[in-house]
This record gives C-alpha cells, structure tokens and sequence, in this order.
C-alpha cells in the first residue's frame, strides 16, 4: 500500500490524544455508534470499518476522520476487561482482526440478525455469528449497560479466531484489489525505522512467529540488551557519585538512580509499542512487565525522596537525632511516603485490571486481627504521640521518675523513651508506663538546680562568720551559678548544734553532685581553719547517787 499503517495509526492515536481536529470532519462528532441490537452493532461495525478502509486509502487521506471511524469501530467492543494500560493497542487490534476475520468468512443476511424489537421480544441477551463462536451480547452494568457489544471473551480470543482462518482468502465480494491491513500494520514499524530499510531485510527476517516479524524479535531483544546495560553503566557511575558525594545535606543524588530507571522504561515502552510495533500477547506481557518496573521504581524513588525530604528538614532545622521532634519528622514524612505509594500500587494495580479493592478489604480484616495482636505496641506508640503534645520534657532533660529512676533523658522515640542514669546505666522506658506515672522534670522551666548542703555548728559559734564563710564558698565556686544568688539560712536551734542550710544553684542537673562534694569539702577544711566546731550527735549522761 502506498502509505505506511504503522505510521498512520501512530497519527491517530497522536490526535487523540491532542484532542486537536486537523482535518475537518463531515459526521456528527458526538454521535455515538448505534449497538441498540445484534443487528445494529454488526451494520455499525462493517460500515464504519468500511469508512476507515476508505479514508485511509484515499488520495488525500483524512486522518481526522479515518480516527473518527476508528473510534466508533472501537466503541462496538466491550473492552471492560482489558487493563487500561493495554486497552489503546488491543482496541485498535480487535477492530482490525475481527474485520479481517469477518473479510473471509460467509456472513448472515441482516434481516437473519435480531433488530431492537425481536430482541427486546424475544428478551435476547446473546447473538453468535453463524457457525463462529463470535458472540454479541447485552451489556449487564457499568456505563454501557443495555447496548449489545462484542463480547469481552470474543475480545479475548480474536488473535486465537484469526489464527484459524488467515490462511483463507477474502471472499469473492471484496473484489480482486482488496487487501486488508491488520498484518501490514502488526509487521510495520514506526518512523524511525525506515520502510526501504525493511524492505531491504532478507525475507526470512520478515517472516511471522507468535504474531512478530523475526526483526521484530531482534529488535526487542537488542532494545532490552541497550536498555540493561545503560542501566548497568548508570548504576556504576551513581555509586561512584555517592561515594563522593559528602557536602549535600539532602542527598538528592540518591533519587538520580530510581529517575533514570523510569525513564528507561518509558523510553523502553515506547521503542516496543510504537517503533518496532509489537503487538497481541507479546505487548500485553512486555507493556505489563515494563509497567510494574516503572512502578517498582516509582515506589522506591518517592520513599527516597520521602527520606531526603526529611533529613533535609532535620538538618535545616537543627533539630537533635534524637529528640522527639526528629521522630515526629521522620514519622510524617514515612507515613506520607507510604501513604502516596500505597496509592501509586492501588492505582497500577487498577491499571492492571486487578482487583485491588477486594484486596485492600481483605487486607484490612486482617489489619485489624494485627492491631489487636500488637496493642501494647500500640499502646507505646500513642503514649509518643502524648508526649511530643504535651512535652513533658525532651532529650536533654534529667528526669525523675516515680519509681525513683533519675537520669538524663538521651533520646524520646515513638514507641520508648531512654534515660541514662549517673551510673552509666541505659534505661528504657515504655512510653505507655511514663505516660501513666509521675514525671518530675529538674530541668523545666529552669535549666538550673538548687542544691541544700546541712551543717551543724556548735553552740557558742559566732553565726555571722559562718554564715559569712559559707558564702563566701558558695560564691567562689565555679560550679555554682551567680544569679540566683546564694543565700544561707539559720533553720534552728537543734538538740546539740545550730542548723544551718546553705542553698546555691548548679547551672545543670548534671553538676548536683559534683557541687554538693566541692563544697561539703571545702567548708570541712575552712571550718577547722577558723575553729568552727562541727559537733557529732553527742548525750551527756548524770549519774546521781541515790540516798540510803
């Protein structure tokens, strides 16, 4: 013929999906094909495929139009059951391989099909062409429900229909030049491939094997080869990156590898469907399998960039690792990432054709049965979410709990809480326990801690001066803070000293002990240096001689 097929169908689905009429139409565009009955949907599809024949063989072809006709052709089937992402080649396939069929077999009388009264009479939900096992039948539900289709298992075994009788010639009405296309359009090539480049291939190359011209195969095979090894060579030179790569704070290199793997597989897809123009069952598996890849590499690309997302905002914000904030952080954004790649799986698989919806149901029931097995994780996992809404304390804090445990609190997580106690010791807590008990926080709202260090003197010691040397002690120590200032305080007369209490402030937490050792240390030695006696719990005992 002199007009390429592939090339021309390439344009129609170009227009359909610009929306843009280049030529202008001479039908009603809105009207849709009559399938009110067996009859009408078999006059519909002969004659709008006879259209289709002519406008592509004209001298001046209307490609508009030739879409048009395509489309109402199309629109005879119920391709309810094809995946979407296979429907654009198997409906242009199914047209062209039923009137090919239809081309070579003897076909009924429309006054012997069923019109729209003796089918609504005769309640008729199935019609087969005679002596075929080509079935138009009512549409059940969904948005064509009541129109009479070619049947979805008619769809499904066309290639198996047109295996059985391409080897027949076309009937004797069709004339001595008629030449169908579906064969020069499954063997033709898009246009980068071009045709004096076929034409010049041996002819054991053009020969067909499971629906694919052998150079069809080779091709496939060396897109597949290129396509491996470029992403092979891509994936060497990215961990080469990486490796080098250590100023960026958001690692937005990571996210190069899964780009570039989707790109590879639209690219792929492209090549095979529209280039080398495989077709039938060969498409359906290749186009699937390049599909779910590109999906695989979606899902990992947005869970990267969920993961750079939030290391970028925890680095910016100079938040701790360990703190609450940080877990809350990385908790948002992983639910975010899993939550837009549950909804990129449920729309593939929608895609697909498959069942997500019961699936996603049953997976739910069981969810549940998870969620009652798991509720003291649970349990712990809210406890985190109280504590980053109420803020008890944070890491960093020293803590004290109301079993007595006291430490500085290293790192709040959703499902626990660790405290490192003075003794080197790591503590972790549960969040639902801590939660649930008393939490004294010495660090809030002051990060300072008062620290009372007791002392006795004797009766009879001058008070101003001791008074006087503890603080001076207090003030020159260098773990005790100036504001608050220190202060010393006579608490009593005791049974055998003058209490005293000298009250200073540690900057932190940290330096409680510390300080109470420094000081009590030093005013022992001050105190034998100005001869204030520390007296020791002391009873004086009379003994009284009792008279005769």
């Amino acid at each position: 013929m002199k007009f390429s097929l592939r090339c021309l169908f390439s344009i129609l689905i170009l227009l359909v999906l610009l929306g843009q009429p280049v030529f202008a139409s001479n039908i009603f565009p809105l009207e849709p094909p009559d399938t009110s009955s067996p009859r009408a949907t078999f006059s519909s599809f002969i004659h709008y495929t006879d259209e289709l024949y002519a406008a592509a063989t004209a001298a001046e072809e209307d490609l508009y139009l030739a879409r048009e006709f395509m489309e109402r052709a199309e629109r005879c089937f119920d391709f309810s059951q094809v995946p979407p992402t296979l429907l654009k080649d198997v409906s242009i396939e199914s047209v062209l391989r039923l009137r090919e069929i239809m081309d070579r077999i003897e076909l009924p009388e429309l006054t012997d099909i069923p019109d729209k009264h003796e089918a609504k009479a005769n309640n008729i939900l199935l019609w087969r062409i005679p002596h075929t096992e080509i079935t138009i039948g009512r549409c059940p539900d969904g948005p064509r429900m009541g129109s009479y289709l070619f049947t979805p298992e008619t769809v499904r075994r066309l290639a198996e229909y047109y295996d059985e009788v391409n080897h027949l010639p076309y009937r004797s009405d069709k004339g001595p030049d008629y030449t169908g296309f579906y064969e020069q359009y499954i063997y033709s090539s898009g246009w980068m491939i071009p045709d004096g480049f076929l034409k010049k291939l041996p002819d054991w190359m053009k020969l067909g094997y499971m629906g694919q011209a052998v150079w069809q195969w080779m091709a496939l095979v060396l897109f597949f080869l290129l396509g491996s090894s470029s992403l092979w060579l891509f994936w060497l030179w990215h961990r080469t990156l990486k490796a080098k790569v250590h100023g960026w704070h958001w690692g937005l290199e990571r996210l190069l590898f899964p780009i570039y793997a989707m790109l590879v597989c639209v690219f792929l897809e492209y090549l095979v469907d529209n280039q080398i123009n495989i077709t039938g069952d060969v498409l359906s598996f290749v186009t699937m399998m390049l599909e779910f890849i590109f999906a695989v590499y979606g899902g990992i690309a947005i869970l990267i960039g969920g993961d750079v997302v939030m290391r970028g905002i925890l680095v910016t914000s100079k938040i701790k690792e360990e703190a609450l904030d940080a877990d809350v952080i990385k908790l948002i954004c992983r639910l975010v990432s899993f939550g837009l790649v549950f909804v990129l799986f449920y729309n593939v698989g929608s895609y697909f054709g498959i069942p997500v919806t019961a699936i996603f149901a049953s997976a739910g029931i069981a969810g549940v049965a998870v969620a009652l097995a798991a509720r003291e994780t649970l349990a712990n996992f809210f406890g985190g979410v109280s504590i980053f809404m109420d803020r008890p304390f944070r890491a960093g804090d020293y803590i004290v709990l109301d079993n007595g445990d006291r430490g500085e609190v290293k790192a709040v997580g959703m499902r626990s809480t660790r405290i490192q106690t003075r003794d080197d010791i790591m503590i972790t807590i549960p969040n639902s326990v801590i939660t649930n008990g008393k939490v004294v926080n010495q660090s809030r709202p002051y990060p300072s801690f008062r620290v009372r260090i007791k002392i006795g003197v004797a009766y009879g010691s001058d008070v101003d001066q001791v008074e006087e040397v503890l603080m001076e002690l207090a003030q020159n120590n260098s773990l005790a803070i100036a504001e608050p200032a220190p202060r010393v305080r006579f608490r009593e007369f005791g049974d055998f000293a003058l209490e005293f209490e000298l009250l200073c402030w540690a900057a932190r937490p940290h330096d409680r002990g510390r300080l109470i050792h420094e000081l009590s240390r030093d005013i022992y030695k001050r105190f034998n240096a100005e001869g204030i006696v520390i007296p020791f719990p002391q009873q004086d005992v009379y003994l009284h001689k009792s008279g005769d």
